[in-house]
């Protein structure tokens, strides 16, 4: 009887001084009610919800705004205990610290790169804005824009790019050697010169047609222990061979360079005869490469005129092979 008088009371108070104030006297204007203690707190019903999106259990067509602590841990659609609020369609926590997954805008601590990062979770590509203007996009697919919403490389820029410092390309490999090697003047006769083989690995598989090997090839050959009848030239043809195999069972010849190192001419009733050095270069682009490892050496072919004996002499040579990506 005592509690239906204290009840009224309040009521009756509520009604005349549109505020409520308990262990306080003079309860703030802008409330309802005020609560004043310096050692206890306000608890809020104590329920185990099932379910976010249930309105019928165990609170049966909760208000919009009421607030309910739960106490399941497992409840399905939320996260865990803590505090919920009815927003009209379903129960929506009170998120804390501890709760928050967003990224703040001054950084973050404690991610672990397992579990946390900014990104999609569906198979929808991640765009980045700024001044509400697209800057960036990374595809679904894993291809990032700059500048493009629609790459089609792993990465497309559109507009210019400044390095500053060194770049790096994929691989750069050269082989030299100085040994000479004396080569038979037979004609069409191929012989591939010795130190000059050279190996590079492509290992992208994604955009093979813009994978390409850069080859620089370099032979000094010396024509003074050939020799030749009257009117006689030593010629010969250098010539670049790429196969997939170190041994170059079946080697495809990318290109071919020429030249001379040895001439011998009339001169009265005997000839004079004039060996000299020579050389070739060679600078080729292989391109359109499939992934794998691909052996580049130079080859020698005698082309002479005349020649009766003796040797080509192969000195400095150098292959270089840089792989680019365009």
């Amino acid at each position: 009887m005592k509690v239906l008088s204290f009840i009224s009371f309040l009521l009756v108070f509520a009604n005349v001084y549109s505020q409520v104030g308990i262990g306080t006297t003079s309860p703030n204007a802008s409330s309802t009610l005020h609560l004043e203690d310096t050692t206890k707190g306000l608890l809020i019903n104590r329920v185990a919800l099932g379910n976010v999106t249930n309105g019928i259990t165990p609170v049966n067509m909760p208000a919009t705004g009421l607030l309910v602590y739960n106490t399941n841990a497992t409840v399905t659609g939320g996260q865990g205990i803590g505090f919920y609020f009815w927003n009209g369609s379903q129960w929506q926590k009170l998120i804390t610290n501890n709760d928050n997954n967003d990224w703040s805008l001054t950084g973050n601590t404690g991610t672990n790169p397992t579990n946390n990062f900014i990104g999609t979770t569906d198979n929808r590509d991640f765009v980045v804005r700024t001044n509400n203007t697209e800057k960036l996009r990374v595809e679904s697919g894993g291809d990032v824009g700059i500048g493009t919403n629609n790459p089609s490389h792993t990465l497309e820029v559109q507009g210019d790019i400044l390095f500053n410092g060194d770049f790096v390309n994929q691989e750069m490999i050269g082989v030299h050697s100085g040994t000479i090697q004396s080569i038979p003047y037979t004609n069409l006769v191929m012989t591939p010169i010795t130190g000059t083989t050279n190996s590079i690995t492509i290992v992208d598989g994604n955009g093979v047609n813009n994978s390409a090997v850069f080859i620089s090839a370099f032979a000094r050959v010396f024509g003074g222990s050939l020799n030749g009848s009257n009117s006689s030239i030593g010629g010969y043809f250098m010539v670049l061979q790429r196969d997939t195999n170190p041994a170059f069972p079946a080697p495809t010849i990318l290109t071919y360079t020429s030249g001379i190192c040895y001439i011998e001419t009339p001169n009265g009733g005997v000839s004079a005869a004039l060996g000299f050095g020579g050389g070739g270069h060679i600078s080729y682009i292989d391109s359109a490469l499939a992934p794998g490892t691909y052996y580049y050496r130079l080859a020698f072919y005698p082309n002479g005129v005349g020649i009766t004996s003796g040797t080509y002499d192969v000195y400095q040579r150098d292959v270089n092979l840089i792989q680019i990506k365009r």
